[in-house]
């Protein structure tokens, strides 16, 4: 090999010396070839801009810095792309809870507006059997009434709960949770 006379021979001779071993290195390094080659012509690049690459105490040692610079930096903004993304999801599924709560909270008080609607025993029935968790036979026991009679309370507060939920539903815009501003 004759000696390079121009800056462009100079980093052409390193090339075919050097783009196997820095491409494996690289490879290696990221455990994906396409990214790997991607770095590497950005490392060739880098090398070709410069004014006297000659004149360089280890041309190979500069090389093989940059390139691991270079895939250092490109780790780094992926995982900065990757956190932004997580916190726009954290913030999105967050937003999605702070509704979907507003919206439990509300449904919960109109079920305890309409429990408060019922006749006395088909609330207490209701209470006894889902806060109480009695079965209905020590619910019949202990309002004295038949365990068919207490299926029929249980079916008549779930009726009024549903029928008092579509009316909530079916009511304006003004009694439902406000939009936020990314749904407008």
């Amino acid at each position: 090999m004759s000696k390079p006379t121009t800056s462009a021979e100079f980093v052409a001779n390193l090339f075919e010396e050097q783009a196997t071993p820095l491409l494996r290195y690289l490879a290696a390094r990221f455990g994906n070839v396409d990214e790997a080659k991607e770095v590497a012509q950005e490392a060739w690049l880098r090398m070709f801009r410069l004014d006297a690459p000659g004149g360089l105490d280890n041309p190979k040692a500069f090389l093989f810095q940059t390139a691991s610079n270079l895939a250092i930096d490109r780790v780094r903004h992926e995982q900065v792309v990757q956190r932004y993304a997580d916190g726009e999801r954290y913030e999105r599924d967050t937003e999605i809870d702070v509704e979907r709560t507003v919206s439990d909270r509300q449904q919960l008080d109109i079920i305890q507006s309409a429990l408060a609607e019922l006749p006395l025993r088909c609330r207490q029935a209701f209470t006894m059997h889902r806060h109480g968790g009695l079965s209905y036979p020590e619910i019949a026991e202990s309002l004295g009434v038949s365990t068919s009679m207490v299926e029929k309370y249980i079916i008549q507060a779930l009726k009024h709960f549903r029928t008092r939920l579509a009316e909530a539903d079916a009511a304006p815009s003004a009694a439902r949770p406000q939009q936020s501003h990314r749904e407008r």
